[in-house]
């Protein structure tokens, strides 16, 4: 019974020494009204080798499962035809580099003044990450992301589902906003 014990007890001191090595990081666009968004639909993934961790078939199910989980759980329909939000998601095998803002400048707003994003910065991205997109079908343009970064086991991205869910569950985490409460 104590090895029983002692050997749950490593595992979870396991398991929450990887979990702080994940790091989430969320974007909003300023000015955004999120009340008319209440649909979405998935957006067409390049068929690439570089997309979903070599395009692999089970990261994709998993990954698309524990969004759509995400976002029904928020009260966001699928919806083929007319989506109000189109979500797009990439992960990324190796390290790179993308573009996101250092936020508004909030000190100098004029009240009706539409808000810029902000001064651009670089984003440096882990092997490892997720990265969620929402973007509105009416504008084109982004109006949220999300990024769990660090997700890696000695063989490039860990592929344990309760894993990817949990890091979409913490990206969501980010996210304040619900279809059902407007």
């Amino acid at each position: 019974m104590k090895r029983l014990f002692l050997g749950a007890a490593l595992m979870l001191a396991a398991s929450l020494t990887q979990a702080q090595n994940v790091t989430i990081d969320s974007e909003i666009r300023p000015n955004t009204d999120f009340s008319h968004f209440k649909s979405y639909a998935w957006a067409t993934q390049p068929d690439t080798k570089q997309e979903y961790a070599r395009n692999s078939p089970v990261i994709k199910k998993q990954i698309r499962d524990a969004i759509g989980n995400a976002m029904d759980g928020r009260g966001y329909t699928l919806a083929r035809q007319s989506p109000d939000l189109i979500v797009n998601v990439r992960v990324f095998d190796q390290p790179t580099t993308i573009k996101g803002y250092t936020g508004s400048d909030t000190d100098n707003v004029t009240p009706g003044a539409v808000q810029s994003l902000g001064k651009e910065k670089d984003i440096n991205i882990q092997a490892g990450t997720i990265l969620v997109n929402l973007v509105d079908t009416q504008t084109d343009q982004s109006v949220w992301q999300g990024l769990a970064s660090g997700l890696t086991s000695t063989n490039g991205l860990d592929r344990q589902e309760g894993k990817i869910r949990e890091a979409v569950n913490l990206i969501f985490n980010q996210y304040p906003y619900r279809a059902d409460k407007f």
